[in-house]
């Protein structure tokens, strides 16, 4: 391993120009050296350098640059301390621009010429799309959490249905994130301050609007989905993603479609937080990896253990003994696969027999006139979790009731391990009472306890059987047998001899999934086969834990530097709140209230004396036919930057906190600050309030905005919009 270098610099606020009227702002770490050039890793994100991200920056970046990287945290447009306007995601603009940040970092005195992009989600997202672009400077990306295809895996739609748990939710984060306001010192006097401040919070819009506006897989979502753009992509790419995390089925799609790029996965069982502190665990060694892989990309040494990786490295999940809402850390193994296009090229068949035992089973049988009916329950998806895990109290728990409420067919006790690895694959024989519905396929491991775990999941809205182009929908034809064939989530999962596992089938999975507009009956036609495909590794097993085939298991844990803030109020758990409200007439159809309380605490940010505050509270509430949905969020951010007094005053009283959250190996951090006007203390609170709800034929859409700047009204906006629903 290299050896740390002694001293970083800061440099705050270092404007990059993308065009004649537009800077960037960046947060640049730089190794102390008057001679060295170093290669540059870019992570470039709307989160506010200067707030939002400090935490994480601080102990990300000052990590690298102590080990002799240049590391540059810019702002995209709009966003943050930077200048303009942005309306969206991933945008031609956003994309551009960026361009012109590593072209810029390239040609700087202290660079090499080589730069690498790094980030996960929005940051993992543009990472792969620059490298798509092939900017000449840019010879590497570690891309965490992001995907190849933003209408099938992305938080708006899955399986052609809306996403009725993240959409909204999504939305809401940035739709208050961006109402947060530049620092004053970036921009000048006060007066242009508020004048720069209210233009920003003018240009707002709720970003749910485009999105349902883009029902199907149009251009809107082919933009930014390199999937579309394989060949392109000619850096060396390490993608990283997690098992409770929303973003892994895209890894092993790309190592196989980037034949071009040296690119190489990683999937852990972390949540969507960084492999060196995401939970569940266990957690690896994740600075490292990339200092090896930055090592190889950038600065062309092919010593590096990273030059070595096999295509994918996965993490295979066990049985876990006490199935919680929070779990962690998950027992299982690391498993090396060589060649990815070995991945989901052998499979175990199980068919689903059509006697009142309804198992599964490996023979087939012959055609029948016997039919199963998959019946509709408003709490089909009450147990659900999130879609995305941010590794609270926010993960799958025991399945038992969302076992009891769907539609199932099981294995009985196994004679052997089956080794699930891939995504598997399930054909169905089915009969529709409506035009339009969607099904949800979960698969389970329940132990002899009787405790069920969820092993994956996969939804298909019907009419996109065939895709999810405009062209390719139609409806499901009344009442006929129609072959319906959907991949499941990608998994990595041990099912133990002993154990069974249960195919679980509903027309329902509230909140995640929105409902299809009308209540809709699915039956299984036994006219033809219906089966599940679980896809195994060819050559068996992986063996347990095998370093020389799985090398990032080996790698040390390592921290990070420290965060450089203090905590002045503790974040509480994440609630959630299942309320079900009984029926006079009918008790076994309640209305179902789900409540999510979040509470990030309240932080001090050591350097920037920024004190922050946020709080949300989620509410999904649907009827017993599922005719109407309903989801709002209200969230609250409260953002204080002090007096110096104030601020002094607080490092005093919390000095032992204040030691521990800077302390770097006694090594020395230094900023240099390059505020380019008087610093203004301010407080800024950000309410929102927005709600989804539909009927059979139309999405409507309410948000309203409240900014108070140093506790008065400063701006307020109301928006409402409704859309048709098309094929959704």
């Amino acid at each position: 391993m290299s050896s740390p270098v002694k001293e970083v610099h800061v440099l705050e606020n270092v404007w990059i120009p993308v065009d004649a009227e537009t800077r960037l702002s960046a947060r640049i770490w730089l190794p102390k050296s008057s001679t060295t050039k170093f290669s540059v890793v870019l992570e470039y994100i709307p989160y506010r350098k200067s707030d939002w991200t400090s935490t994480r920056d601080a102990s990300n970046h000052v990590w690298l640059a102590q080990r002799g990287f240049a590391v540059a945290r810019v702002d995209i447009r709009g966003s943050g301390n930077s200048e303009g306007h942005y309306y969206g995601e991933y945008t031609p603009q956003e994309l551009q621009d960026g361009v012109m940040v590593i072209e810029w970092l390239a040609s700087q005195s202290w660079c090499s010429g080589s730069v690498g992009v790094f980030g996960k989600s929005w940051g993992g997202f543009n990472g792969l799309q620059l490298a798509a672009m092939a900017p000449p400077a840019l010879r590497g990306v570690v891309s965490l959490y992001s995907i190849d295809d933003r209408y099938a895996d992305d938080v708006h739609y899955m399986g052609g249905a809306v996403l009725g748990s993240e959409a909204l939710s999504w939305a809401t984060v940035m739709f208050s994130l961006n109402a947060l306001p530049m620092a004053p010192e970036t921009v000048g006097s006060e007066v242009e301050w508020k004048r720069r401040y209210k233009e920003r919070l003018e240009r707002q819009f709720p970003w749910l609007h485009e999105w349902l506006a883009h029902q199907t897989r149009d251009d809107f979502w082919e933009h930014g989905s390199i999937c579309e753009a394989y060949d392109k992509v000619k850096c060396p790419v390490l993608e990283i993603g997690g098992w409770n995390d929303g973003y892994f089925n895209g890894v092993a799609r790309m190592i196989k479609g980037m034949k071009s790029s040296p690119s190489k996965g990683v999937v852990g069982p972390w949540s969507h937080n960084w492999p060196n502190h995401a939970t569940p665990g266990p957690q690896v060694g994740f600075l490292e990896m990339c200092r090896q892989w930055w090592d190889y990309s950038l600065n062309g040494r092919t010593d590096e253990p990273a030059t070595r990786f096999p295509d994918l490295q996965l993490f295979v999940k066990d049985e876990i003994e006490n199935t919680t809402a929070r779990i962690l850390e998950y027992p299982g193994k690391w498993c090396g696969v060589g060649d990815g296009e070995k991945l989901e090229q052998k499979f175990v068949t199980f068919y689903c027999s059509s006697d009142d035992g309804y198992k599964l089973q490996t023979t087939t049988e012959p055609p029948s006139a016997r039919e199963r009916v998959i019946g509709l329950n408003s709490l089909q998806g009450a147990w659900s979790s999130e879609w995305l895990s941010f590794g609270g109290e926010d993960m799958p728990g025991n399945q038992v009731n969302e076992d009891a409420l769907a539609t199932t067919w099981s294995t009985g006790l196994l004679n052997e391990d089956i080794e699930i690895v891939g995504r598997p694959q399930i054909s169905l024989f089915v009969k529709s009472n409506k035009p339009q519905v969607l099904i949800m396929a979960r698969l389970s491991d329940v132990a002899p306890s009787g405790k069920s775990t969820l092993i994956t999941r996969g939804v298909l809205n019907l009419s996109h059987r065939h895709g999810h182009k405009l062209e390719e929908l139609s409806y499901m034809p009344i009442g006929e047998g129609t072959r319906v064939n959907w991949q499941l989530n990608a998994c990595a999962y041990t099912l133990r001899a002993g154990h069974t596992l249960v195919l679980s089938l509903t027309p329902n999975y509230w909140p995640m999934v929105w409902p299809s507009p009308e209540p809709a009956e699915l039956t299984v036609s036994f006219a033809e086969s219906n089966l599940l495909k679980l896809p195994v590794l060819p050559e068996g097993p992986a063996p347990t834990d095998n370093a020389a085939t799985c090398p990032v298991k080996d790698y040390p844990l390592d921290a990070g530097t420290p965060s450089r803030t203090i905590s002045l109020r503790e974040a509480p758990p994440l609630e959630r709140n299942l309320t079900l409200l009984l029926s006079e007439t009918d008790s076994s159809q309640p209305i179902q209230r789900l409540v999510v309380q979040e509470d990030q605490g309240k932080d001090l940010l050591v350097d920037e004396g920024i004190v922050m505050e946020e709080t949300a509270t989620k509410t999904y509430t649907i009827d017993p036919q599922c005719l109407h949905p309903r989801v709002s969020i209200q969230r609250t951010l409260t953002y204080e930057k002090l007096p110096s007094s104030q601020h002094s005053e607080l490092l005093v009283r919390f000095a032992d906190q204040v030691t521990a959250a800077t302390h770097v190996d006694n090594l020395k951090v230094e900023r240099v600050d390059y505020a380019e006007h008087p610093v203004l203390p301010w407080k800024v609170r950000v309410e929102t309030d927005s709600s989804m709800a539909s009927n059979a034929t139309t999405f409507f859409l309410k948000d309203h905005m409240i900014v108070r700047l140093n506790d008065e009204v400063f701006f307020e906006k109301k928006w409402e919009k409704e859309i048709p629903r098309q094929f959704v």
